[in-house]
């Protein structure tokens, strides 16, 4: 009997087949059938196997209760999204926990390797499991919920005599079960009707960051997140704080796309590259990312699929600045205090955007992700290129960055620990000066 996730996973393969056959003919939809099985094939054979060991899991869950004390909290998570949705989601973990005292979770998802790294430093996290199991394993939890770009309580598992014992945790529970025929429409078409949902949250006066909170009515405690790190890399390549600048161009991996690069990755960073060399001689261009991204030549490293989320980790967190299209390393950045320079096309910045980062909106259309099953993979209005990203200036995106880079040395401490490894763009800014 197929549960939720697989479910799930069928109509939205489905939807997408179908209006690729609709859009681009047969053999369009084809290529992308054959792409999809590539990618997900070994990944749906791992998740088969794995939800043959429910009865392993269940043992499990019943080691962890039978250590824990009989009024702490034991909850599931179920999540679906890529490396960037799992940081708002752990967040928002994070900020329950502190909310409702000592708790345990686990969670469930399509990569519970993902999912165990992101969640590694939030308190009360226990273990990472595939969500194909999670149908069969809810109702051993105190309280079941669903998080991706909302929160949906599983009802029926709820066990109230065991979460009445917690006033904090049977507000946030009361009030999401509240919330939720507000947001009834969405979580049915989730992700059809996911740009809807993000207009209803900025007309809220919320954003990716915090509509879970506002869901919850549980207070955001802030962007900073523990991350797992491996600082050596920084040794290996003789890098030091505030030395470089990262670049990142490309998409979850988790998406599968006909073409090589999705609408919503920005095509002309190597003149971005090109222009900020010019003005910061000294500084050295680091680029991040996966089989998504495509090398930017002009940069002075390119490590694509060369590094670890460990090492990535590092980098962003000692750069000067983080240069992106929207997507997971910018919520990775944010959650060490490294600014970012970001390219929004297809996805809105209002509801997308840090207010402490440079949100660049497009020149033209934008804002039509899930306005078509396949936005990332074509322009939903036709263009050959999506025009909300081939026609953003790369001037005007590297004046952004001079901005920002100038800023930071400008208000640096003569005094502060930062001062030194701000030379190299003091040095910069007095050559462009001269």
């Amino acid at each position: 009997m197929l549960g939720t996730a697989s479910k799930f996973r069928i109509v939205r393969v489905t939807n997408a087949l179908r209006e690729t056959r609709d859009a681009r003919g047969w053999p369009t939809a084809f290529a992308f059938l054959v792409r999809m099985l590539i990618a997900k094939g070994p990944l749906l054979l791992r998740q088969m196997r794995e939800n043959r060991k429910s009865n392993r899991i269940r043992a499990n869950i019943a080691r962890v209760r039978a250590d824990m004390p009989s009024d702490m909290p034991y909850l599931a998570f179920v999540l679906t999204g890529g490396i960037g949705d799992y940081i708002v989601i752990a967040r928002f973990i994070r900020d329950l926990g502190a909310h409702i005292g000592t708790m345990k979770f686990d969670t469930f998802s399509p990569n519970p390797g993902l999912a165990a790294w992101a969640f590694a430093k939030v308190p009360g996290f226990t273990a990472a499991y595939y969500d194909l199991v999670f149908d069969r394993v809810v109702a051993k939890y105190d309280v079941g919920i669903r998080l991706n770009q909302f929160a949906v309580v599983y009802r029926e598992h709820i066990k109230w005599t065991s979460i009445l014992r917690n006033h904090g945790l049977t507000q946030i529970v009361d009030n999401l079960i509240r919330y939720q025929p507000k947001i009834q429409l969405f979580v049915e078409r989730h992700p059809y009707m996911d740009n809807e949902l993000a207009r209803a949250a900025v007309s809220g006066n919320a954003n990716r960051q915090d509509f879970l909170h506002m869901m919850a009515g549980l207070p955001y405690g802030g962007h900073r997140l523990p991350l797992v790190q491996d600082p050596s890399v920084l040794a290996r390549m003789g890098l030091r704080f505030g030395q470089y600048v990262t670049v990142h161009n490309g998409f979850d991996t988790g998406f599968v796309i006909n073409g090589r690069r999705a609408t919503k990755c920005y095509p002309h960073f190597g003149a971005v590259v090109t222009r900020l060399k010019r003005a910061f001689p000294d500084l050295q261009f680091i680029q991040v990312g996966t089989v998504t991204s495509e090398p930017i030549h002009e940069c002075d490293h390119v490590l694509l699929n060369k590094t670890s989320l460990d090492e990535v980790v590092s980098l962003l967190a000692n750069a000067a600045l983080h240069i992106d299209n929207e997507g997971g390393l910018v919520h990775l950045a944010a959650c060490l205090g490294t600014r970012s320079v970001v390219v929004f096309g297809p996805t809105p910045s209002d509801y997308f955007g840090y207010a402490e980062n440079v949100n660049i909106d497009p020149p033209v259309c934008g804002n039509c992700w899930w306005t078509s099953q396949t936005w990332m993979d074509s322009c939903p209005k036709g263009y050959e290129e999506p025009r909300c990203m081939s026609e953003q200036s790369p001037e005007l995106v590297a004046g952004h960055a001079i901005r920002v880079l100038t800023e930071m040395v400008e208000n640096t401490d003569p005094g502060s620990v930062n001062a030194t490894s701000m030379a190299a763009l003091q040095l910069g800014l007095t050559r462009v000066a001269s």
